[in-house]
């Protein structure tokens, strides 16, 4: 069996959705005949924001390697909350109008932390994969992004052991919409221009979660390279929906799941919701608005405000097997993708989550993206501009009251998109490049 290298800074027990990619993969691998060894930081020492240790069951197979690291963010999240965890960054979200300390701490992350503040962990994962890809004669080595930062010590092995290398983009580098929140100079954004293009050209395979992502990518490559960057869509756990049956309460539950920042604003859907109540007689009073994960505080108060007779829970985070209950039982499902110039690439984690529910779905987006053309065969999908407020309008009261009459939507054919799956589609990538 041949083995692969996995080097992922986000690794169990990290919670939330960027973790699963190479949770799954890493869990199913062998599955293909393909051994995976990870690196990832460890736990105690990391500067991520969520931890689910109920996510180490699907790696417990796994050898996995944790190793220090050295990083700004905990001692940033400290001198703000006087918490370890709470105030890492997350996209901004749960972040008000930054004032002058977190402005100077945004230009310091963006203009001395290139391509970002968890590059300290470089050098100890460097060390351990060293020490790795001699004792255990890897045949492969693949970096996960983000942290981009990681994609660097995928290079320097490359250089000196002279072995395969795939990175694989979960999320865009220099078009990461968090970026325009970090006041960085132009020398700043050339620096870390050079150096996405430095890993992409010395790649020997990029892997990406979509068409759109594989475009963007492709655009920064000479044509003969093309071909060398292809996608394989994070999938959803179909082991996890076995065994739970939809519960849902007597209610309408419009829920939202993960991080909601001031970049994926939800005003259309607000005003629509309040024309529909308007409209409705007795409607607000079936309508729950459910928010579970960060959420920005001026996207609270825009609830607050303009749906003052809508009962509005918000729960901060919660284990994945949870958030799939969650799901399960919403009456309507909201997601909300992120506001940038390449719009049309953004598939969030959860969206195929929402699919294997068989509930409807509202998407907030690029009608021309990846997720429309992901969700184009579903009847109760809808991918909507958010300046199209009428049809977020006319898919909400369709939604309500195809509920209050009972109706039961069709369920969806969906097994190529398990994590299974996908773990098989890209294992054929892995034997392409070492077999």
């Amino acid at each position: 069996m041949k083995k692969v290298l996995i080097i992922s800074y986000y690794f169990p027990p990290s919670g939330g959705s960027g973790v699963q990619r190479w949770m799954y993969f890493s869990k199913y691998l062998k599955e293909f005949g393909i051994v995976p060894i990870v690196i990832t930081v460890d736990p105690n020492k990391a500067s991520y924001k969520f931890i689910d240790n109920k996510f180490l069951d699907h790696v417990k197979e796994v050898q996995v390697y944790r190793t220090g690291t050295r990083e700004p963010l905990k001692f940033y999240s400290r001198l703000v909350s006087g918490d370890d965890r709470q105030s890492i960054p997350q996209g901004f979200a749960g972040e008000s109008k930054p004032g002058l300390f977190r402005k100077i701490s945004r230009f310091i992350r963006g203009n001395f932390f290139i391509p970002d503040a968890r590059k300290g962990w470089n050098r100890y994962a460097y060390r351990k994969a060293e020490e790795l890809i001699l004792s255990e004669k890897i045949d492969l080595v693949i970096t996960n992004g983000t942290p981009h930062s990681t994609h660097a010590v995928g290079l320097r092995l490359k250089k000196k052991y002279n072995v395969k290398w795939i990175c694989d983009f979960r999320d865009p580098w220099t078009e990461a919409y968090y970026n325009e929140e970090l006041y960085r100079t132009f020398i700043a954004k050339f620096i870390d221009s050079k150096l996405e293009k430095k890993i992409l050209r010395e790649a020997d395979l990029i892997t990406t979660i979509g068409p759109g992502m594989v475009k963007l990518l492709r655009g920064k490559l000479n044509h003969a390279d093309h071909n060398k960057v292809r996608f394989v869509f994070n999938g959803y756990d179909a082991e996890l929906f076995k065994g739970l049956e939809k519960n849902p309460s007597d209610k309408f539950v419009i829920l939202h799941l993960g991080i909601l920042s001031d970049n994926q604003p939800i005003h259309s859907f607000i005003f629509a919701l309040r024309k529909v109540l308007d409209n409705v007689k007795g409607m607000s009073e079936e309508i729950v608005l459910r928010f579970v994960g960060k959420v920005s505080p001026s996207i609270v108060t825009q609830v607050k405000v303009k749906l003052p007779d809508v009962v509005f829970e918000q729960v901060d985070y919660v284990e994945h097997k949870k958030a799939i209950t969650h799901m399960l039982n919403a009456s309507l499902l909201l997601n909300s993708l992120a506001e940038t110039k390449q719009s049309e690439l953004l598939i969030s984690g959860k969206l195929m989550e929402y699919v294997a529910t068989g509930n409807p779905i509202l998407v907030l987006g690029n009608p021309a993206g990846d997720a429309a053309d992901l969700l184009a065969d579903f009847k109760m999908a809808r991918v909507l501009d958010r300046s199209d407020e009428k049809g977020i309008e006319e898919f909400l009261s369709f939604v309500y009251h195809g509920w209050k009459k009972g109706e039961r939507f069709p369920k969806y054919h969906f097994e190529q998109y398990s994590r299974f799956e996908t773990t098989r589609q890209y294992s054929k990538i892995i034997k392409e490049l070492i077999c």
